[in-house]
């Protein structure tokens, strides 16, 4: 017979090994910064981790309130009218500030249409993702006022209260974005990208205007305040700088793996410096997914574009080309090109095409490369996949 000591030993050694590797398979796993995410919010995390065949989601910003030559006309897109179908991504902004009779964000959108189309882009199984240009909440300026404030109004500071006041209705609004039925109503996940492009020199929390560990203490209170005081868990929370010089530059300001679901880049194209943006952004961009899998987070090109977009075959020739470099480190989950203004507001200020615009023939084309994954070839994202399997979006063919 085998001896019980041995027996003993031989069970302690197994339910040992069992434990340890539990242990190294749940380390590896990887899992949104809130402890506490929706149980839809984690499943967004896992599928934007897991999307099969190196897809990257094609996003675009305020696509269903307006475009070059319509405001407010339900069901239109710029996007959808070029190519046949809609995008992935969503983006909206929260700015400028929020207060009584506040009723319109940045860009003259309605924070009641925004909630509505944030539900219907959400029923169309897409994502939505919002930044913040936040007025400056010291000297009462725009965005763009540059004079210091974070220092006035972290914790202890003589304006802390003004930070606390925006927060307060950030939650109510995330928390406001609801499925629809009468019964059993979810909160819908979304993305919010705080205090981006901090290492440019434009905002006010620029890295002129404040030093890292400053920034570093906003962004966690920011996250912190959200989660802890007034409890939303439906958010993914995205970092993304602009230039940065190499990996320490990108992560001198970065708050911790406790605060950050998303590792982004915002970096624009620009006819006057093509040349020299040719041979950088996919190097950035590389870098930054190369961090992202290094830290277990999503890689996201978070915001791009080429005004106008006076190249003919920029979507082809230069935008999928650079997704498809960067890719070769961890897959890029979705690209977000910004806005269309309306051409009576702000002329030739657009960023996605629109029907018999010049580069209206290639963004056909690259809404129907592989890689690319539009409205019409969402994966479920908002369940999460069974272990060891990836996330399949629908097969390649798109109809105009």
């Amino acid at each position: 017979m085998f001896p019980v000591k041995a027996l003993r030993l031989l069970c302690l050694s197994f339910v040992c090994t069992a434990a340890i590797y539990s242990t190294v398979t749940a380390q590896k796993t990887p899992q949104p910064a809130d402890p506490e995410a929706s149980k839809r919010t984690r499943a967004l995390f896992h599928n934007l981790q897991q999307i099969e065949g190196n897809r990257t989601l094609f996003g675009h910003q305020d696509d269903l309130a307006y475009g070059v030559f319509w405001r407010r006309e339900e069901g239109r897109s710029d996007v959808q009218e070029t190519c046949g179908n809609y995008p992935a991504v969503f983006g909206w902004d929260l700015g400028s500030r929020f207060g009584p009779g506040k009723m319109t964000n940045i860009d003259s959108i309605r924070f009641r249409d925004m909630k509505r189309w944030v539900k219907q882009a959400y029923e169309m199984g897409g994502v939505n993702t919002f930044s913040w240009h936040l007025d400056n909440l010291v000297t009462g300026g725009n965005t763009w006022d540059t004079t210091a404030a974070v220092r006035d109004i972290l914790p202890g500071g003589k304006y802390h209260y003004r930070l606390t006041e925006q927060l307060d209705i950030l939650a109510e609004l995330f928390k406001s974005f609801k499925t629809g039925g009468l019964f059993n109503k979810q909160e819908i996940p979304v993305i919010f990208r705080p205090w981006h492009e901090h290492t440019g020199k434009w905002f006010w929390w620029g890295e002129h205007a404040c030093t890292p560990e400053e920034y570093k203490t906003f962004f966690r209170f920011t996250v912190d305040y959200l989660r802890k005081e007034k409890g939303v868990h439906n958010v993914l929370y995205a970092y993304s700088p602009d230039f940065f010089v190499d990996e320490e530059h990108y992560l001198r300001n970065y708050p911790g793996d406790d605060y950050v679901d998303i590792f982004g880049l915002d970096y624009y194209y620009r006819l006057e410096k093509m040349e020299p943006i040719l041979a950088d952004l996919p190097t950035k961009l590389s870098i930054m997914a190369r961090l992202a899998a290094r830290h277990q987070k999503i890689a996201a090109f978070t915001e791009t574009g080429l005004e106008a977009i006076p190249h003919e075959n920029w979507w082809t020739q230069m935008l999928l080309n650079h997704l498809n470099v960067a890719s070769a480190e961890k897959s890029i989950a979705y690209v977000l090109v910004w806005r269309n203004a309306y051409h009576k507001s702000k002329s030739e200020h657009y960023y996605a095409p629109f029907p018999g615009q010049k580069s209206a023939k290639d963004f056909v084309a690259f809404s129907r490369d592989e890689r690319m994954v539009f409205q019409n070839r969402v994966p479920k994202l908002y369940k999460k996949p069974r272990k060891g399997t990836s996330v399949k979006v629908a097969g390649a063919s798109i109809s105009k």
